[in-house]
């Protein structure tokens, strides 16, 4: 094994996303297709767990920033912590170097602070760096105060100008976004290789597990954020609203962080007309583990993601983790879903923003449930030809 790729990042492993489980799949890929993988962290290290999991146990953790912890309170003292601890990367970084023939840096996402150090880092040592971004790089939340929405103006116009213009590999995950980065690094005369990293799934962790949730409905399970609607969640609970007394047997499982009230006022705005709330829960946040169950006693996963910039330039993980259960999933027809995805083959697709078109998806699945299951192996089978992690990272591989 005398490649090896080192991941710089500050994710932070106790509180698990989308992010956090695409780069394990990731590392794992690498690793079983004889790659050393070197995890630098910038804040606290790994929970027991992914350290004893078998397929991670290959990863070589090396934690810089243990005392993290002691600056949560204050995000500004935390962000300068983890900050300074890049500056601690470049001796290690130039010890892997003389271990391994071919080394490359993993930069993930578009925070300037953090990469462009790295950046300099690698240019000093001549060690390629590569750069993962799975979102758009201008997309601003415009919830946020004015404050923050010129801070994050600021910074992904300093990544666009000085950092993505000076790596050596830059890996998306849609076509769209493959077209923006060609098209900005034109505009700065740079030949650097975009290539489309496919949204990537560990498959045996979701169609080998036994479930032990036991229900006596017919679940429409969701997972992911609630605040906002980035992912449709509003017109999910509309849809189901429609249906929910033609089918006294269905419940809608929500399953995501909503600890934060201000947050919750429309999704509590919906609530507030439903007559049975009894049949629509909300589970919190859970553990990996937990979820994986809860996905696979659903009789359907359902996303409703709208016609938005992130849903244009993204490509939602959970989509994967959906399809490897095996159980028909009901979506819309949004970025690049459609490339990969056929309605009434492969999954049940709506066109978005229609909360009655996504309602009747919904029927169709729950009033055919010979039909729904052949098309959740359809979309199961998806998964190990476009979306198997070992496959997808192959291109990694080949460009380290």
């Amino acid at each position: 094994m005398d490649k090896a790729i080192v991941f710089v990042n500050s994710i932070d492993f106790t509180k698990p996303n989308a992010s956090l489980f695409r780069l394990l799949a990731i590392a794992r890929g690498l690793i079983e297709n004889n790659v050393n993988v070197y995890w630098i962290l910038l804040v606290s290290k790994p929970p027991q767990e992914i350290l004893t999991d078998t397929y991670y146990k290959n990863i070589v953790f090396i934690t810089l920033g243990e005392n993290s912890n002691k600056y949560e309170r204050n995000k500004y003292l935390f962000y300068l912590y983890r900050n300074l601890q890049i500056y601690k990367i470049n001796s290690l970084i130039y010890e892997l170097k003389k271990r391994h023939k071919a080394i490359t840096c993993y930069a993930y996402g578009n925070d300037f602070i953090l990469n462009y150090p790295l950046l300099k880092i690698c240019q000093k040592l001549k060690i390629k760096i590569f750069n993962e971004i799975t979102e758009y790089p201008k997309l601003i939340d415009d919830n946020l105060s004015y404050v923050k929405r010129l801070r994050l103006y600021i910074r992904s116009t300093l990544y666009l100008r000085y950092f993505i213009t000076n790596v050596d590999h830059i890996f998306v995950i849609s076509k769209a976004l493959k077209q923006f980065f060609e098209n900005h690094l034109k505009r700065y005369k740079k030949n650097i290789p975009v290539s489309v990293l496919n949204m990537m799934v560990e498959p045996d962790r979701y169609c080998c597990c036994s479930s032990s949730i036991d229900s006596q409905y017919k679940d429409i399970v969701f997972v992911g954020t609630m605040y906002g609607n980035q992912n449709g969640v509003y017109y999910l609970l509309e849809a189901f609203l429609k249906i929910i007394n033609d089918y006294p047997e269905s419940r809608l499982i929500i399953i995501g962080d909503n600890s934060k009230v201000k947050r919750m006022k429309k999704i509590n705005s919906i609530m507030s007309k439903v007559t049975n709330p009894e049949r629509i829960i909300f589970t919190g946040e859970l553990n990996r583990d937990n979820v994986i169950k809860w996905q696979n006693s659903a009789y359907c996963l359902a996303l409703a993601r709208p016609n938005n910039l992130q849903a244009k330039y993204g490509f939602p993980t959970k989509l994967g983790e959906y399809l490897a259960t095996g159980k028909p999933v009901v979506i819309t027809s949004v970025g690049d879903i459609p490339i990969y995805l056929k309605d009434g083959e492969n999954a049940y697709i709506a066109m978005p923003d229609d909360v009655e078109a996504f309602a009747n998806k919904l029927r169709d699945c729950l009033d055919n449930p010979d039909r729904a299951y052949l098309i959740g192996k359809k979309g199961q089978e998806l998964v190990y030809k476009e979306f198997n992690y070992y496959e997808c990272t192959k291109i990694i591989v080949n460009s380290i």
